[in-house]
């Protein structure tokens, strides 16, 4: 049996220089807080936790101190009531986000619909519907694109949520297209590495007969690895740590591919495909010589 390794795994740029950022401050003693997760993926967080970072779910909670703004960005309303409050900032927004949310705030100054490709609950994508406050819709696939009532006088803009998938992207586009709006305008905000992930993912569980996908199971970009991978691999799974490996998954099996989100570290890849590895010899000891 063989273990192949996407090219591309561990922390994205974004991610990496989140938590470097993040690491810095907390060197320098600082009492340090974050809205939510500063990434999406629990044991990293953990991690930072432990050396002082302090994870708060309601902005309220924070009277003094440092305020580390996640890799996903953060509402331009919550910003500046924080600023107003003298609370420090530390912004480690992606640059993807960061362009993304220029351009959301610019086409609603412009009088755009703006429509956000990606899912509502994720925090990058609340915070882009702030940026673009105004008339904003976030859809997340080409059904629901289809329900949205727009006519042939609106000036229509879509914008996607960084981590999503060029075919659903475009397929939501074509499905705006479709209603001839007045005036059309798209800015493929896609993510690089999240593009080139996706794009290895798919060539590679066409070459084996198992993917796993390491990575939080609240990371966007992780979930949408495993949608690429179940598409084409004859199976697929996601897990966060070595551990969740199931020696069923291994039964008759002759090819591993592993790939990881955007918020997994280097290290926890490496221990999934050492787990692979010593559970594909533990199997060849148990096998009977012909």
């Amino acid at each position: 049996m063989s273990v192949r390794l996407a090219k591309k795994t561990g922390f994205c740029f974004g991610v990496k220089r989140a938590v470097r950022m993040a690491e810095e401050a907390l060197s320098e003693k600082k009492k340090i807080h974050s809205l939510g997760s500063i990434i999406h993926n629990k044991q990293v967080v953990e991690s930072l936790s432990r050396r002082g970072l302090k994870v708060i779910k309601d902005i309220n909670e924070l009277k003094k101190g440092v305020l580390v703004i996640s890799s996903h960005g953060l509402s331009p309303k919550i910003r500046a009531s924080i600023v107003k409050r003298g609370i420090d900032i530390i912004d480690t927004t992606c640059p993807f986000v960061l362009n993304a949310q220029k351009i959301a705030k610019r086409l609603a100054g412009e009088g755009y619909t703006v429509v956000i490709v990606g899912d509502s609950a994720h925090p990058e994508v609340r915070a882009l519907v702030d940026f673009a406050a105004g008339r904003v819709f976030v859809v997340k696939d080409k059904r629901e694109a289809g329900s949205l009532k727009l006519d042939g006088n609106d000036r229509v803009s879509i914008i996607a949520q960084t981590t999503q998938s060029k075919e659903n992207f475009a397929n939501v586009v074509k499905e705006i297209s479709a209603k001839d709006p007045k005036e059309l305008k798209v800015f493929d905000t896609i993510c690089e590495d999240a593009e080139s992930r996706q794009a290895q993912a798919k060539k590679l569980s066409r070459q084996v007969d198992l993917m796993l996908v390491v990575g939080g199971r609240n990371s966007a970009n992780t979930k949408r690895l495993l949608d690429v991978c179940k598409k084409r691999s004859g199976a697929a799974y996601l897990i966060e740590t070595e551990d969740e490996i199931e020696d069923s998954w291994l039964k008759k099996i002759r090819s591993v591919g592993i790939t990881s989100g955007a918020s997994t570290p280097d290290w926890i890849v490496k221990k999934v495909a050492d787990r692979v590895r010593t559970k594909i010899k533990k199997e060849a000891s148990h096998k009977p010589n012909s």
